[in-house]
Order: structure tokens, then sequence, then C-alpha cells
């Protein structure tokens, strides 16, 4: 049975709670404990309240709790939202001079047996000879005490992290986290309920979030050139490549929009040069018309699309997954397109390879759907996969650029000085590119190029299933549901399943019909309000799934969640 630990450091947005998160989850699992993490903020440079929450356990886990037995708080806004999420016998360490608890936050504490502290972290900064700037590393070391770790693993990657900033006195932060650890306010506090079993060897586990393995994942794939313009959940892949560019070589370049970003894009693919763009709703539904474009001339496109909450602007920094329907719609007119979903980092890295190889193969766009909660969550890996082989469908041979067949595809070449016109049109066109208004050429290539569909089902892998051999419930989801129902999985011993789609578009729907057809009971499970891939899956399969488990409050799905709908 999986034990989980939650600590949760809250605040601001701008005190630091994403550094200090960041130090907690790299210490710990440097100490052979697996982690999750993920955070909370609000669309604000400063102000409103953050949180960063670090699960931890004795096997490795993907997804969140809606507790925390640990609650450290440096700002009132912050304990005040987060108080009611301490779970029995747990602890809250705040720094927030003067905060007075409303009678119903004091009943809440005492009811659960919680213990409330106060720790004055700017005064022990002072008092440790150091900027009361550092007064975090104080609340750091507190609960480094608290849960009974090796203070000389902490202090490593402590002393590793500062030691890329500039002007930064180390020394002075040492001193600081040695102050919170050993201070006398917390010397006797015992939690017993942090996990007492590791994984012998998992400090040298990597810890990725999904952007970073989804950027990984382009350069191994042979991507040459990245094109964005910064939106939230996407703004870390154009940081990460940005970051790493002189040591990959590639082109990255933030447009002024993201219809120069696509089309960019676009144009580079023509070329012949593997390259992608990244955004988030409002930005695609800007990149549309490019997306028509590459259906008509059959011009290879690769989009991610970070899913967060709501339409409009939405809720721009919080989790959701509602963008199937548009990235199954965005655009005019029909032609063939392709849909993945990404569910943690290892599959962002190996469903951006999967991208690239189908969108030149099949000459199609292809769009990768992420969410906030799989973009910028810490994922906790042993290792990745092998990168993927490179599959370019190109040919050198320079015949009819858009040659009807069986397939659906043509022989794909790129334009090259001295060699044969290449003739590519956004009109409806010919075999060899000229523009044709002919109701039977119309016809013949719309139902050629609606045929690489056909083509590229009898190639992609069905649904993967999860859990017992004979379940008497299976999940059926996508996206970062898929962690959530898999770690209630090692907590509740029951006799359930679940069905993950990372293939969304054309769909395999074999294996949930044959579900069906033993009597098992089906639960819909998305992240969203109208149930998006249960519609896409009666639409393709006929089958209607009735029981259904939604959650659209730009919030992912905790364990919590899955264990109460199983309960009841």
């Amino acid at each position: 049975m999986d034990k989980r630990f939650a600590i949760k450091f809250s605040g601001q947005s701008g005190q630091g709670i994403n550094t200090l998160g960041k130090l907690l989850s790299n210490a710990i699992k440097n100490s052979e404990y697996p982690i999750f993490a993920t955070r909370e903020y609000p669309s604000l440079i400063k102000g409103g309240f953050a949180s960063y929450q670090i699960d931890v356990s004795s096997t490795q886990i993907f997804s969140s709790s809606k507790q925390c037995n640990i609650l450290t708080s440096i700002a009132k806004d912050a304990l005040n939202q987060y108080i009611g999420l301490v779970s029995k016998d747990g602890l809250i360490l705040h720094s927030v001079k003067d905060f007075k608890l409303n009678a119903e936050d004091k009943e809440y504490i005492l009811k659960n047996n919680i213990k409330y502290l106060f720790i004055d972290t700017e005064k022990i900064a002072q008092e440790s000879n150091s900027p009361t700037i550092m007064a975090n590393i104080v609340m750091l070391g507190a609960i480094w005490k608290v849960i009974g770790l090796d203070f000389k693993v902490l202090e490593r990657v402590i002393r590793k992290y500062f030691s890329t900033k500039k002007n930064i006195d180390i020394e002075a932060e040492v001193r600081c986290l040695k102050a919170g650890y050993n201070l006398e306010l917390i010397k006797d506090i015992k939690i017993e309920t942090f996990p007492t079993t590791k994984i012998k060897g998992w400090k040298k586990s990597k810890i990725l979030t999904g952007n970073d393995a989804l950027a990984l994942g382009a350069i191994s794939a042979g991507c040459r050139a990245y094109y964005a313009y910064p939106m939230t959940p996407a703004t870390s892949i154009l940081e990460t490549l940005g970051n790493t560019y002189m040591e990959t070589g590639l082109i990255v370049k933030q447009a002024e929009s993201e219809i120069t970003a696509v089309q960019f894009a676009m144009g580079s693919m023509y070329m012949g040069t593997r390259a992608f763009t990244a955004t988030s709703g409002g930005g695609f539904d800007l990149m549309t018309e490019t997306i028509s474009c590459c259906g008509m001339t059959e011009t290879p496109l690769v989009i991610v699309l970070g899913q967060r909450a709501g339409s409009g602007t939405g809720v721009p920094t919080w989790s959701g997954s509602s963008d199937l329907e548009v990235s199954l719609k965005g655009g005019h007119g029909e032609f063939p397109r392709c849909i993945l979903a990404t569910s943690d980092s290892e599959d962002s890295y190996e469903l951006i390879q999967d991208a690239f190889n189908i969108a030149e193969q099949y000459q199609i766009p292809v769009i990768v759907l992420s969410e906030k909660q799989i973009a910028e969550s810490l994922f906790n890996i042993k290792t990745l996969p092998k990168p993927k082989k490179i599959l370019r469908g190109l040919s050198n041979n320079g015949i009819e650029r858009y040659k009807i067949t069986k397939s659906g595809v043509s022989q794909r070449w790129i334009p090259q000085k001295g060699k044969k016109t290449y003739l590519v049109n956004s009109d409806e066109h010919t075999q060899d590119g000229i523009s044709t208004e002919d109701s039977k050429e119309i016809t013949a290539m719309s139902s050629k190029r609606l045929r690489k569909l056909n083509t590229l089902l009898k190639n992609i892998p069905s649904p993967e299933y999860y859990g017992a051999v004979k379940p008497d419930i299976v999940f059926v989801g996508m996206g970062s549901t898929k962690n959530a129902v898999i770690d209630a999985m090692k907590i509740l011993n029951a006799n359930i399943g679940y069905l993950h789609y990372k293939y969304i578009y054309p769909l395999r729907f074999e294996r949930i019909l044959q579900i069906h057809d033993k009597g098992t009971k089906i639960v819909l499970i998305e992240n969203n309000q109208n149930g998006e891939l249960g519609k896409l899956i009666r639409e393709q399969s006929g089958l209607y799934i009735q029981d259904k488990l939604f959650k659209f409050d730009g919030r992912p799905f905790f364990v919590e969640d899955i264990l109460e709908y199983l309960k009841k």
C-alpha cells in the first residue's frame, strides 16, 4: 500500500515560493524518496496567494494529494486560504506576524489535533548575521528537522543551487538553514506519518517538468527550430530551448504573435526543417487559418497546445482539459489531422517525437495536447526512454507532389535549387499542384487527403490499460486524469482498471467496446465540463458512457477525488 506525505509552501507570488519548492523537492529526492510536486499561483506578478506542494511516497507517484501534512506560510492571504487543507495530526508553521486565527480555523485546528507554530524567520535570519531576504531558508531548515532527514543532503542542495547565482553569500544562506534546523521551538516535534521506506539509488533519478521533457524530446527528434509567443503554460518550453540553444544549435525565436510563430513553423517544415510551436487556447485560435493551409497544402505541422481553465482569458494560470474539441475542429474545411495527449514527463518526451514522425510521414498537422498540471509539475522519474527512430517520409524523386494514392500519402519532396519546380497550392489543386475548380478533380483530391486517416489509424497504438485483470469498474480518460487514478490504485485495494488514451485522433475504440461487451461498468473521467473525450468516443464508436466523473474548477484531479468517488 502506498504511503504518501505532503508538504505545502504558501505565500504570495514573488515571495520565492517556487524556489523553496524546488529546493525541497531535490533534497527529498536525493534522500532517496520519490516525489511529485506542483504549484498554484495567480496571474499576478506579485500578490494574491500561491503555493508549492511536494508529495512524497515510498513508491513512484504522479499526482497530488488534496490535503497536506505540513503547511508553511509566509503571507496572511495564503495562510487563510490553506489552513483547511491540513490533514489530521498535521503541522502549521508560519512567519506572519500578529496573525489572528478566526473562530472557525481555531475549531478546525483543535478538532484535527494540528500543531500551530509561529516562527519569526526575519528575526532569526538577522540573528544569524544574514539579510532578512534569506528568512525563507530558515523555514526550510525547520521543515527538514521535522521530517527527520539528513541535514547534509539539504545543505548540499542549497550550496549547489546558490553557487549558480551572482552576488549571493552562500555561507549566510547555510547559517539561516542551520538556524531553522536547530530551532528550540521544533526540536521535540515528530511527524510519524512520513514514509520510512526508501528506494535504493533513487537519488540518481531525474526531476523534470512536462515542458522540460517535451523540449528534450523535440531535441531528440531532430528538431532544428522553435518559434513561439509566450503564453502560460507553454512559456517554459521557450525558456528551456532558449537557454540551451548554444549546445543544441536550435534556432529559437520569440515571435511577435502566435500567427507569426505558427507560420514560421509551417515555412520551416515546408523547406524540410523540423520545427514546431507551442501555445495555449487563445493563441491556438489565432493559428487555425495556418492549420487549414497545412491541411490543404499537405505541409507537416506540429503544435503543442498547453491547456488551462476556461474560455476567453479564463483562469490563465490554472489547469484544465477542455481543448480537445477545438483541436479536432479548429480550422475551416475538411482535412486530416492527428491529436495526441500527454499525461506526464515520459509521455511528453515520447509523444513530441511521435508528433514529428506522424506529421512528416503523413504530411498533416499534428496537435499535442498538454495541460498546466502536466506542463509545470515536477515529475520524478528514474530515466527517460531511448529516443525514437526519426521517420521523415522524404523522397528525392520530384514526381507529382500530390499524386493520388491508395494510402492517401503522396511522395514528399522539398524545394531545391536546380531540381524540378515545386508547385504547392492552398487552393484546391490537381496532382501536379495546379489550381482547379473541376468537380471530379476536387472530389478525387479531397478523398485522397482523407484516406490518410484510415492509413494512420492502422499504425497508431491502442489505448493502454492499467489495473485489475477482471475489474468491476474501468475509468476511461486522457491526460493527467491517468495519474490520479493510478496513484489511487496503489492506496485502495479495489478491483478497478483504467483505460488511457494518448493517441486521441484518429480514435482506436476496439478495446473500450470489448470492455463494454463484458458488462464492466465504465466511468468517463475528464478535467472538463462536457466530457469531450466521451463525445468523440460516442461519435466514432457509437458507445455512450453513462457514468461520469468530471472536474472543471481549474484544479487537477487529486488522489482523494478518486478515492471518494470509489467509496460512494
